[in-house]
This record gives structure tokens, sequence and C-alpha cells, in this order.
């Protein structure tokens, strides 16, 4: 008989205390006829961590919620070959105005209270969309198989990257970001493999940090409005390409090897138009800040 994808929900009332709090688990198994998985996170204001770990679940989320201000939902289902699930961190509205500032205005804190464990494994290709409202999460990729990424943040901050230094395992086809009040860091982007980058930031900011050469080009489309993109390279010139749209409050910072070659046209010192590895950007600047520094 063939085999099923099984959703378990094991909800944890036996640990339900006093102040409210319950502890969930919800695993997705694995099934031959599945060829990829999608999955959609919706958090409100938890804290949600995000990373790789051995095991037979292609999805493996352990989590805290205090059910006074987070009410979770997890479900899945089948399209095709493939596997759609999502976890949604809805907000119940039961928080106090006070409360709700203070994270809104206050620093980004681990919410220690509502904290979620989410589990890749290297089974099946991914396909994620993960939206941020509030708080301080961590998205560690390494030695996953990520086919498309699309991160929100409303006013969360959020860090993303391959903290174990092993690339995607296979080519990104496009890694999209988009930080309203918030603020985003990728870390280690050129491990993505990313063909496409897109790239909105409005009030906040965003830090993308290419640590080494790239092994392969990416398109980089970036808008940016009143907040900051900051773009980290490598100490050395590596093939790039920059062009920006005009814009009357322009402020851009660049390295000092970078040529201008013809109008809002800019390339580096080690530019090939040829190269594999090149990175091209395309840069719609409004009222922010563009800053590419080599550390």
């Amino acid at each position: 008989m063939q085999k099923v994808l099984l959703l378990v929900t094991i909800l944890g009332v036996a640990g339900l205390d006093l102040l409210g709090q319950t502890k969930s688990h919800f695993t997705v198994k694995d099934d031959d006829s599945c060829e990829k998985i999608y999955f959609a996170l919706k958090s409100a204001t938890a804290t949600c961590n995000i990373r790789t770990r051995n095991g037979e679940y292609p999805i493996n989320i352990l989590g805290t919620a205090d059910l006074k201000y987070v009410d979770p939902e997890f479900g899945q289902n089948h399209s095709g070959k493939t596997l759609n699930a999502w976890l949604n961190l809805k907000d119940n509205g039961k928080e106090n105005f006070g409360s709700k500032l203070s994270k809104l205005f206050g620093p980004k804190k681990t919410d220690n209270k509502n904290y979620w464990n989410i589990y890749f494994t290297d089974h099946k290709p991914y396909h994620l969309d993960l939206t941020y409202g509030l708080g301080k999460s961590y998205v560690d990729l390494s030695d996953i198989a990520v086919q498309h990424l699309s991160i929100t943040s409303g006013n969360a901050h959020v860090k993303v990257g391959y903290h174990s230094k092993v690339r995607n395992r296979i080519e990104m086809d496009s890694f999209l970001v988009n930080v309203d009040l918030g603020d985003v860091e990728i870390d280690r982007l050129n491990l993505s493999r990313a063909r496409v980058i897109m790239a909105e930031v409005g009030i906040g900011s965003l830090v993308l940090d290419f640590e080494e050469e790239p092994e392969s080009g990416s398109e980089i489309w970036a808008r940016v409005g009143a907040g900051t993109l900051s773009i980290k390279l490598p100490q050395y010139p590596i093939p790039m390409m920059v062009r920006v749209k005009n814009a009357s409050y322009r402020k851009m910072k660049m390295p000092g090897h970078f040529e201008k070659i013809r109008d809002n046209v800019y390339v580096s010192s080690a530019y090939d138009p040829n190269a594999e590895n090149l990175l091209t950007f395309n840069i719609d600047l409004s009222m922010g800040n563009v800053i590419f520094t080599e550390d």
C-alpha cells in the first residue's frame, strides 16, 4: 500500500501551566510521491528559529505558546507532487496596548514565552515563504535545498545566513526580501547560489553580506525608500556592476576602485562582463542610503 504523508499533532496539554503556556509538536512524515515542499510561516509576534537537523521528518516543529497572546495553527495538504504546509502564529488581540507599543518601538527581544524551533532536512527541495510581524528570529539555511525563499519583516529583527558555512544544496531560483520598519541581516549570501535576488526596503534596514566571492553570478534588484541598504563585500575586489536609477535624494557610497563607465553605471576593478560569478546590482534609490563596503 502506498505510503501517505501523515500529520502528527501533539498539543502539550499536560504542559499547560498557570500562565496559559502550552507546548506543541508538529511533524510531517516523508512520502515517495512528494517531490517538493512548500512551507509558509506567518509569525505575528513570536520568536522563530529555523535550522537544519538530521531526521526522518522534512518538517519538524517544536514550540511554546502563551495562549493569552498567540494562537498557533498548523496544517498541510497535497497539490500534485507538492506538499503544502503552514504554521500561523496569530495575534489573538489580547495583549495590552502598552506591551504592543514596547515591542513596536523598543529593542527587539527574544520572546521566551512564544518560542518556536522549526527544523528542516536535506530530504527534498523547499519553497519557503517566511513572514514576521514583531520580535526577533533566526534562520540558518546551511546544507538544505532551498529552491525559492521569501522573507518579509514588518517590524522584526530577522537574521538569515549559512552559519555552518555549508552552501545551498541546489541553485536557488529567487531570493526575495521585503523590509518595512524592521531590520534584516543576511550573512554569507554568496552561499545561497541565488540566480535572482530582489529586495525592497521601506523605512527599515537590510544588510546583504557577501563574505566571500560567489561561485555563480546573481542579478540583484533593489528598491530603497527612506531606509538603508548595506552591501558587505570581501576585502578584495570581485566582478561587479552597479546600475543606479536617478533619484534627487540619492545617497550612494562605494569603494574607491569602482569606476563610472557611463551615466549611473559603475563597475569594480575586477569587472569582467563574461565572468560566470558576476554580481549585477540594479538599484532604485529614493530618500534612503545604499552603502557598499569591503570588510
